[in-house]
């Protein structure tokens, strides 16, 4: 890294001296024909060796490559106007021999670039990814359709070298597909209990924002990517990171500036995709994380008000939010460096440092928090929130803790709803009917029917389970959070009896397990088709079939967006704040290594 970096100042101190000076490196008499050094670039070599304090050799070939990436863009210029062919110029990320070009015509597929570049490194095309201006190409449309210009540079990156990353990869997609799938069937959801509370989105107060529908699904869909590349960046995993998070990119970006402006997820994003720009050597990404960045101080400004007010007014302090905006100023400031603004370069990381200085964390203090219960994320926010003091730091943390859990009450409080006589739906009294064996939901809208009478709310289940017909819970016994199953001795024996698997197991569900009442049912059904078989109340096109098969598909939803939501629970953090809780030593080191260079 300090080699290749070393090589860039280089090459950005000879770009700025060449500027000023307004030499052509590809036009006479610097350029030679007999493939010797002229000596008018010699000359030149010396003067700027003499400027520079460099050797001039390495000043030599400096000037060497600059102009031969000049005389090969004119040509690749001259090219694209005679033929139309572009020169596209590849940078793969963490090769030595990393630059290469590649020739297409732009009315071409993406499909066809990825396989050219994938031919040049050996690799497999659904290892390859390329990305130019914050995008990755696919593989339809058009290059044109996509943007791609002629002399611009790509970003090529291979996703993995051995057997194992392979693996961690294909699986890593494998999670990413389920986890779209999940969040699509959830995003879809807004009526359910219990499941719209999951759906929510929060500002930075934890008050709900109401999301349109038809914005719903690529948020959230944007949230779940950002999360899974934030997974990645922990394991330094940041090529595929940053494919996650310009997926995610892309999906927020459907979304109205308005609501991305009432969180800071969409700030933090533009940060993390800068982030990985840095991590992976991708200088050439520059432009790119420069508008990235000016786009999270907007969406920052937007969320915690000039200098912070909003924030501090709403949590009394915004000492660890100024992680993000000592990550800011260090990638701005390396931003501005590598376009060869040294004066904003240096004042910027000026004040990266004097915000990492305020942000360091006693350990021994992060200890002894730890020992009281507290994750290191949580100790080090905590004593970032206090001035390093710890027993403010862990009454602070306390009341945090209770405020989030008051909040997270209140939530589940409205998604249990009113009773009739206008008094909400006592949790306590649901826990006890769950506790008799009924689900979830069904004691939810009994007692809702009951006013909170658990006797009412029980004759109204087993007696009058039609008041409950509407929420489809009467007979949906099992599509609750603690779904009660057929139980297998039970269904082994009705089986055994002749009856079919099927309404067996659904008659078991339906008396909650209780073998007479199966019987009963079971019983029943048969006399009616015996008595009337051409009864169309037992015929499949009856409006009580069509009635039962609506029910049944509507369970079935309901049991996969059940499991959609366990599954998105082991996928999404629990930690909300960990992001803002970082050791900084990687922040640490990038400072330091750039400071040197101004």
């Amino acid at each position: 890294m300090e080699s290749n970096l070393e090589r860039e100042d280089l090459l950005i101190k000879l770009r700025s001296k060449l500027n000023e000076d307004k030499i052509k490196l590809w036009e006479s008499p610097f350029i030679s024909t007999g493939g010797d050094l002229s000596q008018s670039l010699q000359e030149l070599a010396n003067k700027y060796a003499s400027d520079l304090k460099i050797d001039v050799n390495i000043v030599v070939d400096g000037l060497i490559e600059l102009q031969q990436h000049s005389v090969e863009r004119s040509k690749a210029n001259e090219e694209f106007k005679e033929t139309g062919c572009a020169t596209l110029r590849i940078k793969v990320t963490g090769k030595e021999k990393s630059i290469f070009n590649v020739m297409k015509r732009l009315n071409v597929m993406g499909s066809e670039l990825i396989d050219a570049v994938a031919e040049v490194l050996n690799v497999d095309n659904a290892r390859l990814k390329l990305i130019f201006n914050g995008k990755v190409i696919r593989p339809t449309p058009s290059l044109k359709e996509q943007g791609v210009k002629n002399g611009i540079q790509v970003m090529a990156l291979v996703m993995a070298d051995n057997p194992e990353d392979v693996k961690r990869e294909d699986d890593m997609y494998m999670q990413m597909k389920g986890t779209l799938e999940d969040a699509s069937l959830l995003a879809e959801c807004n009526d359910d209990i219990g499941y719209d509370s999951y759906m929510d989105l929060e500002d930075q107060t934890g008050k709900k924002i109401d999301l349109p529908m038809s914005e719903r699904r690529s948020l959230f869909l944007g949230l779940v990517l950002h999360e899974r590349g934030r997974t990645c960046i922990k394991k330094k995993e940041y090529s595929l990171a940053l494919v996650l998070m310009l997926e995610a990119d892309r999906q927020l970006s459907e979304c109205r500036a308005q609501i991305l402006n009432s969180v800071d997820n969409y700030g933090v994003l533009q940060l993390d995709i800068a982030w990985c720009y840095l991590c992976l050597r991708s200088l050439q990404a520059a432009n790119d994380a420069s508008a990235r960045l000016a786009r999270a101080e907007v969406a920052f400004a937007n969320s915690y008000g000039p200098d912070h007010q909003r924030l501090i007014a709403l949590k009394g302090t915004d000492a660890n939010e100024r992680v993000l905006f000592m990550r800011l100023y260090l990638m701005q400031g390396i931003v501005a460096y590598h376009q060869n603004k040294r004066a904003l370069a240096k004042e910027l990381l000026s004040k990266a440092e004097r915000e990492l200085l305020g942000l360091r964390v006693d350990e021994a203090s992060v200890q002894t928090l730890m020992e009281l219960g507290w994750s290191k994320s949580q100790a080090s926010a905590g004593l970032r929130a206090c001035g390093g003091d710890v027993d403010r730091a862990h009454h602070y943390l306390d009341e945090k803790e209770a405020a989030r859990k008051r909040n997270r009450d209140e939530r589940e409080q409205r998604a249990l709803g009113l009773c009739p006589d206008g008094s909400p739906v006592d949790r306590r009294l649901i826990e006890a009917l769950q506790g008799m064996g009924y689900s979830r939901k069904l004691a939810i809208l009994a007692l809702r029917n009951a006013n909170n009478n658990v006797t009412d709310a029980v004759r109204i289940i087993q007696e009058q389970p039609e008041l409950l017909d509407d929420s489809d819970l009467s007979e949906d016994a099992d599509s609750s959070a603690d779904p009660v199953e057929s139980d297998n001795q039970l269904l082994s024996e009705l089986i055994s009896m002749g009856f079919e698997k099927e309404a067996a197991q659904y008659v078991l569900r339906l008396s909650r397990n209780d073998l007479v009442k199966a019987l009963d049912l079971l019983h029943d059904k048969i006399h009616t088709e015996e008595c009337d078989p051409d009864n169309p109340s037992t015929s499949t096109d009856s409006p009580a079939m069509r009635k039962k098969q609506k029910k049944d598909e509507k369970r079935k939803k309901k049991d996969a967006r059940e499991s959609a939501i366990r599954r998105l629970k082991k996928t999404i953090r629990n930690e909300e704040e960990d992001y803002l809780s970082s050791t900084l030593s990687e922040e640490e080191h990038f400072l330091a290594q750039y400071k040197s260079m101004l």
